[in-house]
């Protein structure tokens, strides 16, 4: 086998890799929308729960439901850092004296590259070993972001499961007080 086969099999996996990183995003996205969708459920209990009747609300009942959806919303936002990404990743940065991860990472090539020409001149005298090189660079920031976004991702999980248990809990309390 040749180096250069062995260079072109190199950046065939590097894009198998990067496909693959893409699929585990879009499937953090997707749960991050079911957490979306439970915390709206859970936000709704609260909201009929503590005003279920047309008597004042139990100062107990008022607390735990400002609780819960306290707990509620700090799932939510953990939620949404799942689905916009980290704001600031100054160890996911490109290092200033690497180069351009052309066609690989799209925010770093559109602030390079000027005109559409520029690009395409770049991108076709690059060698098969420079894009493997610049795959490799791109998928490293790829598993970094994911690894982000999944703790993210089990924070707002356990923030819904924390705001479920409150809403229980304030129905147990409104049905304790109804009976009282």
């Amino acid at each position: 086998m040749s180096e250069t086969t062995r260079a072109e099999d190199r950046l065939q996996l590097a894009q198998w890799h990067l496909s693959r990183a893409d699929q585990l995003r879009l499937g953090l996205v997707n749960r991050a929308g079911a957490l979306l969708s439970a915390n709206a459920l859970v936000i709704a209990g609260t909201a009929f729960i503590s005003g279920s009747t047309l008597s004042r609300i139990s100062p107990i009942i008022g607390v735990t439901a400002l609780l819960a959806l306290a707990v509620s919303a700090y799932s939510i936002a953990q939620v949404t850092g799942v689905l916009t990404g980290p704001r600031r990743v100054p160890a996911l940065s490109r290092p200033q004296s690497s180069p351009i991860p052309i066609a690989f990472s799209y925010s770093d090539t559109v602030n390079e590259f000027s005109s559409p020409r520029a690009f395409q001149d770049q991108l076709l005298a690059q060698s098969i070993e420079e894009a493997t090189n610049d795959a490799t660079l791109e998928l490293w920031r790829c598993i970094s972001i994911h690894h982000l976004r999944t703790i993210k991702l089990q924070r707002a999980t356990r923030g819904l499961l924390a705001s479920a248990i409150v809403l229980v809990v304030m129905t147990a309390e409104k049905l304790l007080l109804g009976l009282l």
